[in-house]
């Protein structure tokens, strides 16, 4: 049963080598404990980190929704950590300080945590075809604008049915995948499918902007294509060998030499050539020009591997708009 899990293996349950090495390092002066109720299961502390303002931290197992136990306002924790029920630095430092303490609470704590997030999961299954909102509600709130889901892009871009269809059909694919792995942004699943919509929403609002003077169409349909190379990418890793999304070795080589008979451009980048194989693999029914095409090859800008580079406008907004989400938002 959980609960006759020792300590060590319910924290590492809620974090990683490297997050316990860091919470290990994390100096004890830096937490104040200022309310404690065995009880109710509730701690109430400070924790002194970069900032001049000390980070709030709440525990409180009278929540029911095991999203909302841990409140706590550390950007780590609020981007990366908590969409996957994961602990940053601060609160493994605070769990292993009061091991020290009170051992048989501690591992309380985390044993009921635990057991609600395995309800929360059992309880929550992602819509696959819920096409209007993050999966990382967190998300909204760090926005200053009312986001739109994507069924509003395709009625603005004015897209066929089967168009519709058919992109539905790989944002589907893309809720089930992170959008990076190793602690880099968006990494829980679902990840993918969130930092396309708010990579769209922002390609969107910039696109509307006077700082550029791009096609509304063409942002929307790039930023919501910019990176299906981790469709493809992420659904090998995860060995669904049978994904209808895989692009194989010799597709990436025509269009590697593709962007070489077209551009004359020298380098190369699977993400990048995953992305227009899979484009490729639709083109009787998405649309995609050259200005779109280089935009793609071009949204990482100064990190592109393609050379030389070329920043048409498009690129230019599609790399704002991708940096904001994955630097900004870490999604």
């Amino acid at each position: 049963m959980l609960k006759e899990k020792d300590f060590e293996d319910l924290i590492t349950n809620l974090t990683d080598r490297n997050t316990l090495s860091q919470a290990e390092l994390f100096s004890s002066n830096c937490i104040r404990i200022l309310k404690t109720d065995k009880e109710l299961g509730l701690i109430e502390a400070e924790i002194q980190g970069n900032s001049i303002v000390p980070y709030k931290l709440t525990i409180d197992l009278s929540k029911k929704n095991s999203h909302d136990v841990i409140s706590h306002d550390c950007p780590d924790f609020l981007t990366r950590k908590k969409p996957k029920n994961k602990f940053c630095k601060h609160i493994a430092k605070l769990f292993l300080n009061l091991r020290h303490q009170d051992s048989e609470f501690a591992t309380m704590l985390l044993t009921e945590f635990i057991s609600k997030i395995n309800k929360q999961v059992q309880g929550n299954k992602i819509d696959l075809h819920d096409m209007k909102h993050f999966i990382n509600k967190d998300l909204k709130e760090q926005l200053d604008f009312d986001y739109k889901g994507f069924d509003f892009f395709f009625d603005v871009s004015g897209l066929k049915d089967v168009e519709i269809n058919c992109i539905k059909q790989i944002l589907m694919e893309a809720k089930k995948l992170p959008a990076a792995i190793s602690g880099f942004h968006g990494d829980y699943e679902g990840g993918l499918f969130d930092h396309i919509l708010l990579v769209t929403n922002y390609s969107y609002i910039l696109s509307k902007s006077e700082d550029y003077n791009v096609d509304v169409k063409k942002a929307i349909l790039t930023a919501i294509y910019h990176d299906f190379g981790k469709i493809s990418y992420y659904s090998f890793k995860n060995s669904d060998k049978k994904s209808k999304f895989i692009v194989d070795r010799e597709e990436l080589d025509l269009i590697h030499e593709d962007i070489i008979r077209k551009f004359n451009y020298e380098g190369r980048d699977y993400h990048i050539e995953e992305a227009l194989a899979l484009l490729k693999k639709h083109s009787s029914v998405l649309f995609i020009d050259d200005e779109m095409y280089k935009a793609i090859i071009f949204h990482h800008g100064q990190w592109s591997k393609y050379h030389p580079i070329e920043m048409n406008e498009l690129a230019t907004l599609i790399h704002t708009a991708d940096m904001i989400a994955s630097q900004t938002h870490c999604v």
